[in-house]
């Protein structure tokens, strides 16, 4: 995995699961100007989210989201701002 966040408002994987799947949603995504297809897993209380050059996995574990972020060769040099705004969401969020 390329990130762990630990959780601070919820108390459980479910909870978790639950709190991001209201954030991350199609909309939310759409800020960024990042067109996506967003699957939710809720058996395995997991998100992809996959675009063009990208994938995007949140794993949620009983303590913890792990985050693993595939990209492309081109946007390889973007990797830590990515990384850095996706942990910084899911403090505030989980």
């Amino acid at each position: 995995m390329d990130l762990n966040v630990n959780y601070d408002v919820a108390k459980s994987a479910t909870e978790a699961y639950d709190l991001a799947k209201e954030q991350i949603t199609p909309d939310y995504v759409a800020k960024f100007n990042v067109p996506c297809d967003i699957d939710y897993s809720p058996s395995s209380k997991t998100i992809t989210a996959k675009g063009k050059g990208f994938t995007l996995t949140l794993n949620f574990e009983e303590d913890r989201c792990s985050v693993k972020l595939e990209l492309s060769f081109l946007l390889r040099p973007v990797r830590g701002k990515v990384l850095d705004t996706i942990e910084n969401k899911l403090k505030k969020t989980v």
